[in-house]
């Protein structure tokens, strides 16, 4: 039971945190005008060197082996390379928290989608109803009252894109079950600040120079560092290894709801009541499409 309560309080605790990145990332990508490669080439750097000065520390640092260094490589191109790829640029053109975390959500349907692939794992009737029910939610979200759409289509199609590299993410990261979540996420930062480099060096040099180091930018871009690049990436990779991908996911549903009241009370966003519904479409559809996969029993 104590097992049972940790796993499933620190799947929570990460989809909260994923929730509140939207709002900060928005925030210094808006805002602060941060390039957005660079953004994520900072946070991945200094979650993973913070990492690594812990595991150092507790001595339970731990070397990949050579037969396994292609996975982490294959882990750390779809996480964190396309996945914040898509989710920065994407907030970088819609500046909307909100409809970003929405489409994130719909991470477990992707998921369910690549394990039936990779895994073949097999879906009831009622995961694939749920699944099919986000879609018109998405589309609620996604238009205004005028029927435009509420933000360009290239700033949708790269949440999009970042919901697919979770999934791939998710099914890459079972090869890696040898290695402590730590080890995982602290190899994953290291090898995707090698993915960002070149993109920051050779694209947004002049932009990285303007940015003001205030007390606004240090301060969304710690909280981005320490609770969510590394803090909720440990979690969520402890959570996966002892419930399981499918229902780790079921609580992205948790990301839109932090996302939005953060955006709303906040002052960075208003809500139309036709896009709340198709959150709430959303959110019950996501549920829905992992609700009857298989038990795990907790000793």
């Amino acid at each position: 039971m104590k097992k049972f309560i940790k796993s499933y309080a620190a799947i929570v605790i990460t989809m909260s945190l994923f929730g509140l990145s939207f709002v900060w990332s928005e925030q210094l990508l808006t805002f602060r005008h941060f390039p957005p490669q660079s953004l994520t080439l900072f946070r991945l750097f200094f979650s993973a060197l913070l990492l690594l000065v812990f595991l150092v520390a507790v001595k339970r640092f731990q070397l990949p082996k050579r037969r396994d260094l292609k996975w982490f490589f294959l882990l750390a191109l779809f996480e964190p390379f396309i996945y914040f790829i898509g989710e920065t640029n994407g907030l970088r053109i819609t500046q909307s928290p909100s409809l970003g975390s929405i489409i994130i959500a719909t991470i477990p349907l992707f998921t369910m989608i690549a394990c039936f692939i990779f895994y073949g794992e097999r879906s009831t009737w009622m995961n694939i109803a749920g699944m099919l029910m986000t879609l018109p939610g998405v589309v609620l979200v996604m238009f205004n009252n005028d029927l435009s759409l509420q933000a360009p289509l290239s700033g949708i199609f790269l949440f999009f894109l970042a919901a697919m590299a979770t999934a791939g993410y998710a099914v890459v990261v079972r090869k890696l079950s040898a290695y402590s979540p730590f080890t995982i996420v602290t190899f994953q930062g290291f090898i995707g600040t090698l993915y960002f480099l070149p993109l920051s060096l050779g694209f947004e040099r002049q932009a990285l120079a303007a940015v003001r180091w205030d007390f606004d930018t240090l301060y969304p871009l710690a909280m981005l560092t320490v609770f969510v690049s590394a803090l909720a990436f440990v979690l969520f990779v402890y959570s996966v290894k002892q419930i399981g991908v499918a229902y780790s996911n079921m609580f992205t549903a948790f990301v839109p709801v932090v996302a939005t009241l953060t955006a709303v009370l906040t002052g960075r966003e208003t809500i139309a009541g036709h896009q709340v519904a198709g959150m709430a479409v959303v959110i019950f559809g996501v549920i829905l499409s992992q609700w009857t996969v298989g038990r795990r029993s907790f000793q």
